[in-house]
Protein backbone atom coordinates (compact mmCIF):
# COMPACT_ATOMS: atom_id res chain seq x y z
CA UNK A 1 0.00 0.00 0.00
CA UNK A 2 3.32 2.44 0.72
CA UNK A 3 6.34 3.29 -0.79
CA UNK A 4 8.76 4.92 0.95
CA UNK A 5 11.86 7.30 0.65
CA UNK A 6 13.93 5.35 3.32
CA UNK A 7 17.77 6.02 3.17
CA UNK A 8 19.48 7.25 6.52
CA UNK A 9 20.85 10.15 5.28
CA UNK A 10 17.69 11.82 4.52
CA UNK A 11 15.77 13.74 7.01
CA UNK A 12 12.41 13.47 5.49
CA UNK A 13 10.71 10.67 3.75
CA UNK A 14 7.45 10.28 1.66
CA UNK A 15 4.91 7.96 1.86
CA UNK A 16 2.80 7.07 -0.77
CA UNK A 17 -0.98 5.71 0.54
CA UNK A 18 -3.09 4.67 -2.82
CA UNK A 19 -6.52 4.45 -2.30
CA UNK A 20 -9.57 1.08 -3.21
CA UNK A 21 -10.15 0.35 -7.09
CA UNK A 22 -14.15 1.17 -6.35
CA UNK A 23 -16.85 -0.06 -9.00
CA UNK A 24 -18.89 2.83 -10.62
CA UNK A 25 -21.35 3.95 -10.75
CA UNK A 26 -22.69 3.60 -7.82
CA UNK A 27 -26.61 4.01 -9.16
CA UNK A 28 -27.40 3.73 -13.27
CA UNK A 29 -27.09 6.95 -14.90
CA UNK A 30 -27.30 7.40 -18.86
CA UNK A 31 -24.19 8.34 -20.41
CA UNK A 32 -21.86 7.13 -17.61
CA UNK A 33 -19.93 3.87 -18.32
CA UNK A 34 -19.78 1.03 -16.21
CA UNK A 35 -16.40 0.35 -14.61
CA UNK A 36 -13.90 1.39 -11.94
CA UNK A 37 -12.51 4.66 -10.35
CA UNK A 38 -8.79 4.69 -10.58
CA UNK A 39 -6.93 4.35 -7.24
CA UNK A 40 -6.23 8.17 -5.78
CA UNK A 41 -2.93 8.84 -4.15
CA UNK A 42 -2.49 10.49 -0.35
CA UNK A 43 1.40 11.22 0.14
CA UNK A 44 2.24 12.06 3.74
CA UNK A 45 5.63 13.87 3.75
CA UNK A 46 7.03 13.18 6.98
CA UNK A 47 10.04 14.40 9.41
CA UNK A 48 11.30 13.59 12.82
CA UNK A 49 8.50 15.30 14.84
CA UNK A 50 6.47 16.54 11.73
CA UNK A 51 4.03 15.01 9.28
CA UNK A 52 2.44 17.11 5.99
CA UNK A 53 -0.35 15.26 4.54
CA UNK A 54 -0.97 16.30 0.59
CA UNK A 55 -4.73 15.08 -0.65
CA UNK A 56 -6.87 14.13 1.46
CA UNK A 57 -8.93 10.88 -0.28
CA UNK A 58 -12.81 10.69 -0.50
CA UNK A 59 -14.12 6.86 0.24
CA UNK A 60 -14.57 6.56 3.95
CA UNK A 61 -12.96 3.11 4.47
CA UNK A 62 -9.48 4.95 2.70
CA UNK A 63 -10.06 7.91 4.57
CA UNK A 64 -10.12 6.12 7.95
CA UNK A 65 -7.57 3.85 6.82
CA UNK A 66 -5.34 7.14 5.71
CA UNK A 67 -5.45 8.44 9.68
CA UNK A 68 -4.66 4.72 11.12
CA UNK A 69 -1.36 5.30 8.95
CA UNK A 70 -0.42 9.02 10.34
CA UNK A 71 -1.26 7.96 13.90
CA UNK A 72 1.50 5.01 13.58
CA UNK A 73 3.74 7.65 12.38
CA UNK A 74 3.86 8.71 16.20
CA UNK A 75 4.35 12.54 14.53
CA UNK A 76 2.46 15.30 14.25
CA UNK A 77 0.42 16.04 11.56
CA UNK A 78 0.38 19.72 11.43
CA UNK A 79 -1.24 20.57 8.02
CA UNK A 80 -3.38 18.86 5.43
CA UNK A 81 -2.33 20.30 1.80
CA UNK A 82 -5.22 20.62 -1.25
CA UNK A 83 -3.26 19.76 -5.05
CA UNK A 84 -6.76 20.94 -6.53
CA UNK A 85 -10.30 20.95 -6.88
CA UNK A 86 -11.65 17.67 -7.19
CA UNK A 87 -13.36 15.84 -4.05
CA UNK A 88 -11.54 12.50 -4.62
CA UNK A 89 -8.58 14.27 -3.15
CA UNK A 90 -10.09 16.52 -0.88
CA UNK A 91 -13.54 14.95 0.79
CA UNK A 92 -11.29 13.27 3.52
CA UNK A 93 -10.59 17.19 5.27
CA UNK A 94 -14.32 16.52 7.62
CA UNK A 95 -12.90 13.19 8.92
CA UNK A 96 -8.83 13.75 9.22
CA UNK A 97 -9.47 17.22 10.85
CA UNK A 98 -11.46 15.62 13.53
CA UNK A 99 -9.39 12.87 14.25
CA UNK A 100 -6.58 15.33 13.98
CA UNK A 101 -7.99 19.07 14.93
CA UNK A 102 -4.78 20.48 15.56
CA UNK A 103 -4.07 20.01 11.78
CA UNK A 104 -4.27 23.21 9.65
CA UNK A 105 -6.21 22.48 6.32
CA UNK A 106 -4.86 24.71 3.05
CA UNK A 107 -5.09 25.35 -0.76
CA UNK A 108 -4.16 28.33 -2.83
CA UNK A 109 -7.00 30.87 -2.48
CA UNK A 110 -8.51 30.58 -6.14
CA UNK A 111 -8.45 26.47 -5.87
CA UNK A 112 -10.50 27.00 -2.65
CA UNK A 113 -12.56 29.84 -5.31
CA UNK A 114 -12.90 26.73 -7.78
CA UNK A 115 -14.24 24.51 -5.36
CA UNK A 116 -16.69 26.65 -3.88
CA UNK A 117 -17.99 27.04 -7.40
CA UNK A 118 -18.20 23.14 -7.88
CA UNK A 119 -19.29 21.48 -4.97
CA UNK A 120 -23.01 21.01 -5.41
CA UNK A 121 -22.38 19.54 -8.81
CA UNK A 122 -19.33 17.86 -7.58
CA UNK A 123 -21.12 16.47 -4.83
CA UNK A 124 -24.21 15.20 -6.88
CA UNK A 125 -21.32 13.71 -8.82
CA UNK A 126 -19.66 11.44 -6.74
CA UNK A 127 -22.97 10.55 -5.10
CA UNK A 128 -24.22 9.21 -8.04
CA UNK A 129 -20.22 7.50 -8.87
CA UNK A 130 -20.00 5.72 -5.13
CA UNK A 131 -23.17 6.14 -2.84
CA UNK A 132 -22.76 5.53 0.37
CA UNK A 133 -18.90 4.71 0.34
CA UNK A 134 -17.89 8.49 -0.07
CA UNK A 135 -17.17 10.38 2.42
CA UNK A 136 -20.15 13.82 2.92
CA UNK A 137 -18.80 16.94 1.86
CA UNK A 138 -17.73 19.13 4.22
CA UNK A 139 -15.54 22.06 5.35
CA UNK A 140 -13.00 23.40 2.36
CA UNK A 141 -9.03 24.71 3.05
CA UNK A 142 -7.67 27.89 4.45
CA UNK A 143 -6.32 30.04 1.93
CA UNK A 144 -2.60 29.27 1.68
CA UNK A 145 -0.77 32.97 1.53
CA UNK A 146 2.82 31.73 0.78
CA UNK A 147 3.87 28.89 -1.47
CA UNK A 148 5.90 27.23 0.82
CA UNK A 149 5.26 24.52 3.42
CA UNK A 150 7.83 22.87 6.33
CA UNK A 151 8.32 19.43 7.67
CA UNK A 152 10.71 20.18 10.57
CA UNK A 153 12.49 23.12 9.00
CA UNK A 154 12.58 21.12 5.28
CA UNK A 155 10.63 22.72 2.35
CA UNK A 156 7.95 21.81 0.39
CA UNK A 157 7.64 24.07 -2.50
CA UNK A 158 3.88 24.62 -4.36
CA UNK A 159 3.82 25.23 -7.59
CA UNK A 160 1.01 26.82 -9.48
CA UNK A 161 0.67 25.20 -13.02
CA UNK A 162 -1.47 25.79 -16.00
CA UNK A 163 -3.36 22.91 -16.72
CA UNK A 164 -3.92 19.37 -15.38
CA UNK A 165 -7.24 17.17 -15.50
CA UNK A 166 -8.64 20.79 -14.63
CA UNK A 167 -7.28 24.11 -13.13
CA UNK A 168 -6.20 25.89 -11.12
CA UNK A 169 -4.00 23.23 -10.11
CA UNK A 170 -0.87 22.56 -8.39
CA UNK A 171 2.26 20.26 -7.89
CA UNK A 172 4.03 20.56 -4.42
CA UNK A 173 7.78 20.06 -5.24
CA UNK A 174 10.32 18.25 -2.39
CA UNK A 175 13.88 19.18 -3.18
CA UNK A 176 15.32 17.23 -0.66
CA UNK A 177 14.60 14.32 -1.96
CA UNK A 178 14.05 14.84 -5.17
CA UNK A 179 10.07 14.33 -5.22
CA UNK A 180 7.29 15.80 -6.99
CA UNK A 181 3.62 15.18 -5.95
CA UNK A 182 2.46 15.41 -8.80
CA UNK A 183 -1.60 15.62 -8.25
CA UNK A 184 -3.39 14.93 -11.81
CA UNK A 185 -1.00 16.66 -14.12
CA UNK A 186 0.96 13.07 -14.70
CA UNK A 187 -0.59 9.81 -14.68
CA UNK A 188 1.44 6.51 -13.67
CA UNK A 189 -0.50 3.24 -15.86
CA UNK A 190 -3.42 4.92 -15.72
CA UNK A 191 -5.82 6.41 -18.63
CA UNK A 192 -5.65 10.26 -18.03
CA UNK A 193 -8.67 12.10 -17.63
CA UNK A 194 -9.23 14.20 -20.39
CA UNK A 195 -13.19 14.76 -20.45
CA UNK A 196 -12.87 17.50 -18.11
CA UNK A 197 -10.62 19.85 -20.32
CA UNK A 198 -11.03 21.60 -23.72
CA UNK A 199 -8.35 20.80 -27.26
CA UNK A 200 -6.73 24.03 -25.68
CA UNK A 201 -6.55 23.03 -22.19
CA UNK A 202 -4.40 20.26 -23.59
CA UNK A 203 -1.84 21.89 -24.93
CA UNK A 204 -1.60 23.68 -21.93
CA UNK A 205 -0.96 20.32 -20.24
CA UNK A 206 1.81 19.31 -22.18
CA UNK A 207 3.38 22.43 -20.80
CA UNK A 208 2.88 21.54 -17.40
CA UNK A 209 4.68 18.32 -18.19
CA UNK A 210 7.33 20.14 -19.47
CA UNK A 211 7.20 22.09 -15.66
CA UNK A 212 7.56 18.70 -13.99
CA UNK A 213 10.64 17.18 -16.12
CA UNK A 214 12.51 20.44 -16.10
CA UNK A 215 12.13 20.15 -11.79
CA UNK A 216 14.54 16.54 -12.59
CA UNK A 217 12.89 14.63 -10.14
CA UNK A 218 13.89 11.16 -9.25
CA UNK A 219 10.19 10.43 -7.73
CA UNK A 220 7.15 11.53 -8.78
CA UNK A 221 3.49 10.63 -7.47
CA UNK A 222 0.71 10.87 -9.23
CA UNK A 223 -2.93 11.89 -8.02
CA UNK A 224 -3.80 8.23 -9.44
CA UNK A 225 -1.65 5.30 -10.63
CA UNK A 226 -1.95 1.23 -9.79
CA UNK A 227 -1.70 0.26 -5.79
CA UNK A 228 1.74 -1.47 -7.81
CA UNK A 229 2.96 1.55 -9.47
CA UNK A 230 6.36 2.64 -9.29
CA UNK A 231 6.92 6.00 -7.86
CA UNK A 232 10.65 5.90 -9.67
CA UNK A 233 9.56 5.40 -12.94
CA UNK A 234 10.32 8.92 -13.72
CA UNK A 235 10.72 8.96 -17.16
CA UNK A 236 8.46 6.46 -17.94
CA UNK A 237 6.09 8.26 -16.36
CA UNK A 238 6.99 11.43 -17.95
CA UNK A 239 7.02 9.81 -21.42
CA UNK A 240 3.54 8.18 -21.52
CA UNK A 241 2.05 11.26 -20.29
CA UNK A 242 3.22 13.46 -22.53
CA UNK A 243 2.67 10.65 -25.59
CA UNK A 244 -0.91 9.77 -24.60
CA UNK A 245 -1.92 13.70 -24.47
CA UNK A 246 -0.13 14.16 -28.01
CA UNK A 247 -2.36 10.95 -29.27
CA UNK A 248 -5.50 12.14 -27.41
CA UNK A 249 -4.93 15.02 -29.72
CA UNK A 250 -4.14 13.80 -32.80
CA UNK A 251 -6.93 11.13 -32.92
CA UNK A 252 -9.82 13.30 -31.39
CA UNK A 253 -10.43 14.75 -34.83
CA UNK A 254 -11.24 12.40 -36.87
CA UNK A 255 -12.63 9.83 -34.49
CA UNK A 256 -16.05 8.60 -35.99
CA UNK A 257 -17.41 8.12 -32.19
CA UNK A 258 -16.96 7.74 -28.78
CA UNK A 259 -16.34 4.31 -29.08
CA UNK A 260 -13.79 4.71 -32.21
CA UNK A 261 -11.96 6.94 -29.91
CA UNK A 262 -11.69 4.57 -27.04
CA UNK A 263 -10.18 1.53 -29.54
CA UNK A 264 -7.88 3.79 -31.20
CA UNK A 265 -6.79 4.87 -27.89
CA UNK A 266 -6.48 1.63 -25.93
CA UNK A 267 -4.82 -0.17 -28.68
CA UNK A 268 -1.86 2.55 -28.43
CA UNK A 269 -1.54 1.80 -24.92
CA UNK A 270 -2.38 -1.76 -23.82
CA UNK A 271 -0.71 -1.85 -20.55
CA UNK A 272 -2.81 1.34 -18.95
CA UNK A 273 -5.39 0.69 -16.89
CA UNK A 274 -8.44 1.66 -15.10
CA UNK A 275 -10.22 1.78 -19.18
CA UNK A 276 -13.33 4.01 -17.52
CA UNK A 277 -11.54 7.00 -17.33
CA UNK A 278 -10.98 6.59 -21.25
CA UNK A 279 -14.11 5.59 -21.87
CA UNK A 280 -15.74 9.07 -19.86
CA UNK A 281 -12.75 11.37 -21.54
CA UNK A 282 -14.33 10.13 -24.92
CA UNK A 283 -17.54 10.27 -24.23
CA UNK A 284 -17.52 13.89 -23.13
CA UNK A 285 -14.52 15.25 -25.76
CA UNK A 286 -16.71 13.83 -28.73
CA UNK A 287 -19.81 15.09 -27.28
CA UNK A 288 -18.31 18.38 -27.36
CA UNK A 289 -16.82 18.18 -30.50
CA UNK A 290 -19.89 17.14 -32.26
CA UNK A 291 -22.11 19.94 -30.34
CA UNK A 292 -19.77 22.12 -31.58
CA UNK A 293 -20.08 21.69 -35.05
Amino acid sequence: MSTDTNAPAVPIRATVFVSRWPNVPAFEFPGIPNGTFSPTTAVLVSGATEVVLIDALYLKDDVQDLGDLIERTGKKLTTIYITHDHQDHYLGIGPLKERFPDAKCVALPHVIESMKQTMDLQTMQWNLLFGDAVVPSGPLPDPLETNTLYVDGSPLHIIEVKQADVHPTTIVHIPEIDAVIAGDSIYNEIFPMLGLSTPEEWHDWLDTVDVVEKLQPKMIVCGHRRPDGDDYAVETMIAQTRSYIKDFIAAFPGAKDADDLVSIMSAKYPNHANLWTLQFSAINAIAARDGAQ
